[in-house]
């Protein structure tokens, strides 16, 4: 287990203490919550940094990453959404677009193929994340436009991987075909 890879897992069980801090009122527990997710969002930036400055960069790795990312931000969503500071139907098509993505993921893995996050996955998270930790922060309004503009590139994004659909599923295809 590389270091790189204890941050992703850290990042990933990092989701029960948010949540725990947001719902679980006692003196300080919002900016409890901000503090975790914060130092969460941090590990993804680093692992990342760690795993490559260190040449232990493992399918391991690449694969949680993800799986992590998103346990935090979907869940974050469904927080805000919960507790009425972010709308339903943005936390929606943020957590389509993510199965949708994830899907195609899969099947591509499963033809042999990866699909790396593009520069559209990279701004549509670092949009995600900043809408969150405004949200957190207690500014509604300005969070709901962050999101606002999170959700846009969040669909630019969905569309820059789905558009290769055709292309994996005619690989994959042509491998079942083959069996």
């Amino acid at each position: 287990m590389t270091f790189a890879n204890q941050l992703t897992l850290a990042r990933l069980v990092a989701v029960v203490p948010i949540m725990a801090a947001l719902y679980i009122e006692f003196p300080g527990h919002q900016a409890l919550a901000v503090v975790l997710y914060v130092a969460a969002i941090a590990t993804d930036y680093f692992d990342g940094i760690v795993a490559r400055r260190s040449g232990k960069v493992t399918g391991f790795g690449k694969l949680m990453d993800s799986i992590a990312d998103k346990a935090v931000i979907v869940s974050l969503f469904f927080a805000l959404v919960g507790l009425g500071v972010m709308p339903a139907i943005l936390a929606a098509i943020m957590v389509v677009r993510e199965f949708a993505v994830t899907g195609l993921r899969m099947v591509a893995l499963e033809a042999g193929e990866v699909i790396a996050a593009n520069s559209w996955g990279k701004a549509k998270m670092v949009a995600q994340s900043v809408a969150v930790l405004i949200l957190l922060l207690g500014f509604v309004q300005v969070g709901f436009w962050a999101m606002i503009v999170a959700t846009v590139l969040t669909l630019i994004s969905g569309w820059s991987y789905l558009r290769d659909t055709p292309r994996i599923l005619a690989i994959t295809a042509d491998r079942d075909s083959n069996l």
